[in-house]
């Protein structure tokens, strides 16, 4: 990204508190959410990440006193380039705030920037807004601020007093950035007045720096603060939708050229789509499966043919397994052979290449992607062993993106909605093969998930929102 240069006040600097203190209550769990990852990588670690991108020149992280040392593990991993000190933080955000002022060390004229560590996917676009008034003068404080969707209702004792017009009002985010002077004056008068329990700093230079110039400035639904379980799904599925951009000339990841890949299943449908997308970017990739004479059942087998494959390319980055079969059918009417080769072919068996690639992947700090279905998120009648097979498969890969993490073995489900292969076909004759998903979009958007740094995910692959 490119920022605009400024003129800012001689020796000036710009420094960062980031509050990391949280106990994560709200949350729930023994783990603080500052140290859960997120797409394979810690909240914190993130944070920490994206102010080191906005070349900031001091750092001073506010951990909670019984984390100092996970929090100094995490600063330690970033490699920041930036100065850095970790501060414990104090029994209410106020205080945390205020103990990461006195560590900073800043002039009177240097720029102060607050910004909440669950707050992960802050745009740099958005850091850079706020920053910028401060620097060039025309604004004492600047507050992130978004506009709120959703009518503002007004309760006293349970009963609706005041419904005002929301254009009024904004959604506060941070960051939020102060010249130091203005901040510490804040600080140092809320403490006096016994007023220390504002959410935010902007409200204590509202209320203690009479005339204060604080400007508002855009943030980003993409800035969302991380405070329950539903939060971190949501933010899940914005980092994954950020990161797998549709458009391919703007595509970020890594390069694929001489990228050595094993689709297993991949001899027809969405496997040999991969197979030819992942070539054409420069990748050599081998397929096998069925009509190659693997059994991915047979663990023995997978084991030969991995190491096979393995040998001829010398190692593995990415392994697929779009193996799998789907039977049609009641389950009371089903023969329990062919219900059993159900959970064996697709749970079964791509958990033996999974085994079976786990020493190559480790090499190479590569990845396995595996293929699960739209239907694994609810039982579908009819095919009740092929749904909850594929609901194993995202567990599977779940896990075993967490178990491999400190191997750098990244692990990823795909799930497509209904498209248009071979196995499709076949279950559904009669269906409008014209409403479906193509394979070769299905292998733009795998490839694309290889090609990125994601890890624990559930790619959806969708072209319709109906179920």
């Amino acid at each position: 990204m490119t920022f605009i240069t400024l003129t800012p006040v001689e020796s000036m600097l710009i420094c960062a508190i980031l509050l990391a203190g949280g106990d994560g209550n709200r949350f729930g769990g023994e783990v603080p959410k500052q140290f859960l990852r997120l797409a394979g990588e810690e909240i914190l670690l993130r944070s920490l990440r994206t102010l080191a991108a906005a070349e900031i020149d001091r750092l001073v992280v506010v951990a909670h006193p019984r984390w100092l040392s996970e929090t100094e593990s995490l600063v330690q991993t970033a490699k920041l380039k930036v100065p850095t000190r970790i501060v414990a933080g104090g029994s209410s955000r106020n205080e945390s705030t205020w103990n990461g002022i006195l560590a900073l060390d800043a002039s009177d004229d240097d720029i102060v920037l607050v910004h909440d560590a669950v707050r992960p996917l802050l745009p740099l676009e958005v850091l850079r807004r706020a920053i910028d008034p401060v620097v060039e003068g025309i604004a004492d404080s600047t507050d992130t601020v978004i506009p709120s969707a959703d009518t503002l209702v007004v309760v006293e004792g349970g009963v609706v007093v005041e419904i005002p017009n929301r254009a009024r009002y904004r959604r506060g985010q941070t960051p939020q950035v102060f010249r130091k002077s203005v901040l510490v004056q804040a600080y140092e008068a809320a403490a006096a007045a016994g007023d220390m329990t504002a959410t935010d700093d902007c409200s204590l230079v509202l209320r203690h720096v009479p005339g204060a110039r604080i400007l508002a400035v855009p943030g980003d639904e993409m800035n969302m603060k991380i405070t329950t379980r539903l939060d971190m799904v949501l933010a899940d599925r914005m980092l994954q939708m950020k990161t797998l951009e549709d458009d391919e000339s703007a595509a970020v990841g890594a390069s694929l050229d001489d990228a050595r890949l094993l689709v297993v299943g991949g001899t027809n449908g969405i496997g040999r789509a991969i197979a030819d997308e992942a070539t054409r970017l420069g990748g050599r990739a081998e397929v096998v499966g069925r009509s190659t004479g693997l059994d991915v059942r047979d663990r023995a087998g997978v084991d030969r043919c991995v190491d096979e494959v393995a040998d001829r390319l010398g190692g593995l980055d990415h392994v697929v397994v779009t193996a799998g079969i789907l039977r049609i059918g009641t389950v009371a009417d089903a023969d329990p052979e062919d219900l059993k080769e159900v959970f064996d072919v697709n749970l079964g068996g791509t958990l033996n290449v999974a085994a079976a690639s786990y020493r190559h992947l480790r090499q190479s700090r590569g990845s396995l992607t595996v293929f699960a279905s739209s239907s694994f998120t609810r039982g579908r009648a009819d095919y009740v062993a092929y749904s909850a097979s594929k609901a194993g498969v995202v567990n599977l890969a779940q896990g075993l993106a967490e178990e491999w993490h400190d191997d750098g073995i990244r692990v990823n489900a795909v799930s497509p909605e209904r498209t248009d292969t071979p196995m499709r076909r076949l279950a559904f004759p009669e269906e409008a093969h014209a409403l479906l998903l193509t394979p070769e979009e299905v292998a733009r958007a795998t490839v694309r998930l290889l090609r990125s740094d994601l890890t624990g995910q559930v790619l959806d692959v969708r072209r319709h929102l109906d179920p």
